[in-house]
């Protein structure tokens, strides 16, 4: 993609994000502000008044529209700590859990996918297949209540069946803290992965450039290796990119589940206590953070695939 077009694709991109996001917006002011539940019962009639609680919910949502242009979250109304600073704080052990489970379930599925394509018609093969429809099917919260248990009660000395311990304090406590967590985030990232990268490499497969390579005395090892693997992996990338999302999302079950302090859990507590300034900061994170990624994978996958650059070509 030339770079004009590149930037007019960015900015559609940008456009359409920028609209999606005030949609979301929208929706999680209110969803979190018709909760049920009366907040005004747990400030008093005098604090209520101070928060604008008593103001109609267009002026409470115009408010909040000019706070958030701002920057400004608000702060909490439990304590008063400024929304900003505890989703800081929580974002590391969320951010953390995500992009350690990407990479390690993105290594094991692409793995997986290429194994299964080398190996097709093997038992092999349809061991990895039955195993990647059974990492897709299973609940993430029964997953991770099973570990919990089995960890917790069964084998309590071999991985810590919850909790959290920072990098900084202990680099080895702070991986087997994400082991557990990291597996029931990562089961279906495995699995969509590998089955992504199984279906790209078998349509690749069957293109000109393929039959040539054999036709030219390539052996089937170098075929899939040099030919089928780095144009497959394309469409499996862009999985990976909208998965990593998927997973920052997800970490509010696993958060919750294994009493992790990220952003998920944070959200979680928040709805509990009626705190809306924060349950609407850890939710609105969560969204952006998606909607981000969301765009830079488009974005990246734009610039990558000669195929959609030749189509955005012929729309303009």
């Amino acid at each position: 993609m030339t770079q004009g077009l590149l930037w007019r694709f960015l900015v559609r991109r940008l456009i359409t994000s920028a609209v999606v996001m005030w949609v979301v917006v929208t929706l999680i002011f209110l969803l979190v502000s018709l909760t049920p539940g009366n907040i005004a019962m747990i400030f008093g009639g005098i604090d209520a008044r101070e928060l604008g609680l008593d103001q109609p919910l267009a002026v409470q949502y115009s408010r909040f529209l000019a706070r958030l242009a701002r920057g400004d979250l608000g702060q909490s109304w439990l304590n008063g700590t400024e929304v900003t600073d505890l989703i800081v704080d929580r974002s590391i052990p969320t951010l953390e859990l995500a992009l350690f489970t990407a990479v390690i379930a993105t290594g094991i599925g692409l793995g997986l996918g290429f194994y299964s394509t080398a190996r097709r018609g093997t038992l092999g093969e349809v061991a990895i297949r039955v195993a990647t429809v059974t990492g897709m099917s299973v609940p993430s919260f029964w997953l991770g209540l099973l570990l919990l248990m089995v960890f917790g009660l069964y084998l309590p000395d071999i991985l810590p069946a919850g909790g959290w311990v920072p990098f900084g304090e202990d680099p080895l406590g702070n991986l087997l803290h994400l082991i557990l967590p990291s597996s029931v985030l990562g089961l279906a990232t495995v699995a969509l992965v590998s089955r992504t990268l199984q279906v790209s490499m078998r349509d690749t497969l069957q293109r000109d450039y393929v039959t040539f390579g054999r036709s030219a005395g390539l052996r089937e090892r170098a075929v899939l290796r040099h030919l089928a693997f780095p144009n497959a992996v394309v469409p499996a990338a862009t999985v990976v990119g909208l998965l990593v999302g998927v997973l920052i999302s997800g970490t509010v079950i696993v958060e919750t589940v294994f009493t992790i302090p990220g952003v998920g859990r944070l959200m979680v507590l928040s709805l509990r206590n009626q705190d809306i300034p924060v349950a609407t900061g850890a939710t609105l994170f969560l969204a952006a953070f998606f909607l981000v990624l969301n765009t830079a994978v488009d974005v990246l996958y734009a610039w990558l695939d000669p195929r959609l650059r030749e189509i955005y070509s012929k729309s303009r």
